[in-house]
């Protein structure tokens, strides 16, 4: 799915699929896509509640991840297939395990 979006790099037709994780650095949310990233001065939430919803999950208090990108949750550790790893709180843990889980069963066969 393309969305236009606005960004400090100037407006730009995003493939969603694209997006890695979203990072929020300072006042500013930065798209981290496989090659090339881009900013946007908007609230992250904001972002959550535009993009597919079934298919992010909040990590983290600055983290949104696009769950395709996940190779594994364990230990409060989400690994992305990059090799990144981002932390999850104990308190979002659980929801993040069970949205996760929900994900892959979801779309295992697309």
């Amino acid at each position: 799915m393309n969305i236009p979006y606005r960004f400090v790099e100037g407006n730009i037709n995003l493939n969603v699929d694209e997006i890695i994780y979203i990072e929020t650095n300072g006042h500013k949310n930065i798209f981290h896509l496989k090659d090339r990233s881009y900013s946007v001065y908007k609230k992250l939430g904001d972002i959550e509640d535009e993009l597919r919803a079934e298919e992010f999950v909040r990590a983290h208090q600055s983290f949104l991840v696009n769950m395709r990108y996940i190779e594994k949750i364990s230990s409060y550790i989400l690994t992305l297939t990059t090799g990144m790893e981002i932390s999850v709180p104990k308190p979002r843990y659980r929801e993040v395990k069970r949205r996760y889980a929900m994900y892959k069963e979801e779309y295992k066969n697309c």
